[in-house]
């Protein structure tokens, strides 16, 4: 028996509706799934109706983005690493997460506009309308941006278009205001979840001994875990980030990062095993979840 606890819809960067997720899971053999849009709970009514409906296991996610540079020492160095947080079995209505939902949708309409902008100095014909179109009616973000971009050839894939343009290091990129770590964590707390470290390696941390440092600090502002199995991790990423869970005593969870067709990643396909959600469900009642 497999999990998935790491997917996305339409209500943020996905193809998939949140209602046809669960249909989807079935079918792929899973016996769990959560959803975890990027900033958003919009689509966890629908997911959690359907998931009810097809008999699947269901948690309500959601995947905050984070400032990571407090967790660096003041080494003079630029760090170009990200950091999300993973919330689990949330209350989707919480009002303190509602309230951080919507600062976080502000500041990406002020960002995508800009970078907009800055596409069109670079000489490229793209209008923000052709953007908020390919989102059809879901948070518009950088891949719906990507998107236009490849649709008018000038890359080849949305993956292209964040190398070159929208990515950290990109020619167009505008960063966002973004959560400490601190406040991330307390929203999702406020929310009755657990909140879990998304793919350490997209930190940018080559060193075992900094990594551990990084995620210390996380969990004295109360990290509950650390997502060691995603389509980004190598082997023998998983076992580095299941020895420091294990360590800092820290639950484990697993997950595709599944965004529909914007992505080669199959739902499913880390093959995480079901024992890996039950025993998050487990800690989450265990610290007075529901």
């Amino acid at each position: 028996m497999y999990c998935d606890l790491h997917t996305h819809s339409t209500a943020s960067d996905g193809t998939d509706a949140p209602g046809d997720l669960p249909l989807l899971a079935k079918r792929a053999g899973l016996s769990a799934i959560a959803l975890t849009d990027h900033d958003t709970t919009d689509g966890i009514p629908a997911f959690i109706e359907a998931a009810g409906r097809v008999g699947i296991e269901a948690a309500a996610g959601i995947e905050l983005s984070a400032d990571p540079a407090p967790l660096f020492d003041d080494d003079g160095r630029q760090h170009l690493g990200t950091l999300h947080i993973l919330g689990y079995f949330i209350r989707h209505d919480a009002p303190h997460l509602s309230e951080v939902e919507a600062r976080l949708r502000e500041a990406r309409a002020q960002r995508n506009p800009q970078m907009i902008a800055r596409l069109k100095e670079l000489g490229m014909d793209i209008d923000y309308d052709e953007v908020i179109a390919a989102a059809d009616g879901s948070i518009v973000g950088r891949p719906h941006i990507g998107q236009v971009l490849m649709h008018k050839g000038y890359v080849k894939s949305i993956h292209e278009a964040f190398l070159k343009y929208l990515g950290q290091t990109g020619e167009a990129y505008v960063r966002k205001d973004r959560l400490s770590a601190e406040e991330a964590i307390a929203a999702i707390h406020e929310a009755d979840g657990l909140a879990v470290l998304a793919h350490p390696t997209q930190l940018g941390i080559d060193s075992a001994a900094q990594l551990e440092h990084a995620v210390a600090k996380l969990k004295k502002l109360g990290l509950d875990g650390i997502e060691t199995r995603h389509s980004d991790h190598a082997p023998r990423d998983t076992e580095q980030f299941g020895r420091l869970a294990g360590k800092l005593d820290l639950v484990t969870t697993g997950g595709s990062d599944y965004h529909g067709s914007r992505k080669t990643v199959s739902l499913g396909g880390q093959k995480v095993p079901f024992a890996m959600y039950e025993n998050l469900l487990e800690v989450h009642r265990q610290r007075g979840g529901g």
